[in-house]
């Protein structure tokens, strides 16, 4: 069987004979998505030597660490899946009113850096904050695994909501009235109709926010206090000791689960039979629930969107805020701050951008290759743009840290190495917007255009490029995004000279510098939501344009 699959694509690959320049663009994109995914990967797994690998389970400090994670990762989920399920049945099902604020409560995290939620915990309970001691007049101990629950909660929810929602959105309505009409109760059709229905959606929620709580890295660094975790472990033994070896054991300790979490999600999801879906869509409404049940769940819909509002006032009310928790007067000195740090902030978007089109380029021609073309190492190529979706940032910054600090590609302290790094953590989003716009794009435009003479090029230029605008400004405002907002890909690998805002952030967190924190923040989340905006406006010109 393999000698058979190692002849055939030996066969496809021969072929490109005929297409020189696809053939030099198709050797070219592998080599560069090989260099920079698996070399760095490789550098940081080979680094340590075999018996620093058995320090996870003789270091109680860092076996304990690996359980932390564990254990964060395990009621994280559980509690991200269920405030997510509740949002997409309230918003999928019910008759109830502040659907749109709900829909904007699920976006706001997506669109703002990973830990402020952290940051606006403390401002509302912590020692100075908002309702701990100006309402309560109390003290309350918000850091560790309580404080940090919370906020991953908030942090990661609306991931798994993206999912759920999706599936609840498609499932047949009618079954459910099959089920009453033959004598089931109401809990017995949510419970043995509904629910295993939703179990596609649930499990592939409850893995991508596994994934993300995994991984995180902010949240940890300003609430976790001595609660310590795999990321933020990693990060101590690089910056405060320089112990490469053990940054890089610690690294790959959460590598190994967050791959399995990754492709347990990629199987899962593949498996589409599961959702039930016969004949046209029913013009039915939603199966009715009762009152109590209705207004219950309305309720706690609103109580986590006002929680959410309020997690995000208190940030911008900080921004114009003497000194937090003692001069609660109005000021613009802390954007003066911002001002000052004006090279950080320029840095974020400098690299947010070339980082992001650069993803959504490459992106596109890997879903162009992967799907359109057969060269005989489909599958490799899938599998390179995919990959690093399963890396931790942590794990993927300290790995371009380590490949490439010497000859014969020394990018040390370059803007270089933050733009590529950059580049290939987003290549998964990217190339899977792509991905997505060809598979609704039919072959017969294009074998039509290649039949009548036209080359791949010409056809991809031509015919393709053109429909595909709509998935590749999707692919690259998500990855603007999150480059805008993200820390703990670059933590290990800027320099004086490349720091960005999220950095500065983190720092003036760490300084207990509040209103200079709450404001770059700000500024951040602003400029974030308008090229959310920006980019949104562009796709309804380019859906009406088309159509």
């Amino acid at each position: 069987m393999t000698s058979s699959a190692l002849r055939n694509a030996w066969l496809e690959i021969r072929k490109l004979k005929h297409e020189p320049a696809l053939a030099f663009l198709i050797a070219a994109v592998t080599t560069i998505t090989c260099f920079f995914v698996l070399w760095p990967i490789a550098k940081v797994v080979s680094f340590p030597r075999p018996e620093d690998y058995l320090q996870l389970f003789t270091n109680s400090r860092w076996f304990q660490a690996a359980l932390n994670s564990l254990f964060m990762m395990a009621i994280s989920t559980l509690s991200c899946t269920a405030v997510a399920f509740l949002f997409a049945y309230s918003i999928a099902r019910l008759d109830i009113p502040f659907k749109g604020l709900f829909r904007f409560v699920t976006l706001l995290p997506i669109v703002s850096p990973p830990f402020i939620v952290a940051l606006s915990y403390i401002l509302l309970f912590g020692r100075q904050g908002i309702v701990s001691k100006q309402l309560l007049h109390a003290n309350f101990d918000i850091y560790g695994w309580h404080g940090l629950w919370l906020v991953q909660t908030i942090t990661f929810f609306p991931f798994a909501y993206a999912v759920i929602y999706g599936v609840l959105k498609s499932l047949p309505v009618h079954l459910e009235y099959a089920a009453h009409n033959l004598g089931a109760t109401r809990w017995q059709v949510f419970r043995h109709v509904f629910l295993p229905l939703c179990r596609p959606g649930l499990a592939g929620g409850a893995l991508i926010a596994a994934m993300n709580v995994l991984a995180d890295f902010g949240n940890p660094m300003i609430i976790a206090g001595n609660f310590t975790l795999l990321p933020t472990e990693a990060y101590m033994q690089m910056s405060g000791w320089f112990d490469l070896s053990s940054a890089s054991v610690l690294s790959t300790a959460l590598l190994l689960p967050a791959l399995a979490l990754f492709f347990a999600n990629r199987i899962w999801l593949g498996r589409r039979s599961y959702v039930t879906v016969t004949g046209k869509e029913s013009s039915l409404k939603a199966y009715p629930v009762p009152s109590y049940v209705k207004w219950g769940l309305f309720a706690c819909c609103l109580f986590v969107a006002l929680f959410v509002l309020a997690v995000y006032g208190v940030l911008f009310y900080g921004a114009f805020t003497k000194t937090w928790g003692y001069d609660w007067s109005f000021t613009l000195q802390n954007l003066k701050y911002v001002a000052a740090k004006g090279t950080e902030l320029y840095n974020s978007i400098r690299y947010a951008l070339f980082s992001s089109f650069a993803a959504a380029v490459l992106g596109m021609i890997l879903a162009y290759l992967v799907q359109r073309k057969r060269i005989g190492f489909n599958r490799l190529l899938d599998f390179l743009a995919i990959l690093p979706g399963a890396v931790p940032g942590v794990f993927l910054g300290l790995g371009f840290a380590m490949a490439f600090n010497q000859a014969p590609l020394d990018l040390s302290g370059t803007s270089a190495i933050m733009i590529l790094a950059l580049t290939f953590w987003n290549l998964p989003t990217c190339y899977s917007a792509s991905s997505a716009g060809l598979q609704q794009i039919g072959s017969s435009l294009e074998d039509a255009s290649l039949n009548l003479g036209a080359g791949s090029f010409r056809t991809f230029r031509n015919v393709l490029l053109p429909l595909l605008k709509g998935p590749f400004l999707s692919g690259l405002s998500v990855a603007f995004l999150r480059s805008v907002t993200c820390l703990s890909v670059i933590i290990f690998i800027y320099s004086a000279h490349t720091s960005v805002g999220t950095v500065s952030i983190l720092n003036l967190v760490q300084n207990g510098a509040w209103g200079g924190a709450s404001a770059f923040t700000a500024v951040l989340i602003s400029i974030a939501f308008a090229v959310h905006a920006a980019t949104q406006l562009i796709a309804r010109a380019y859906d009406r344009r088309k159509s």
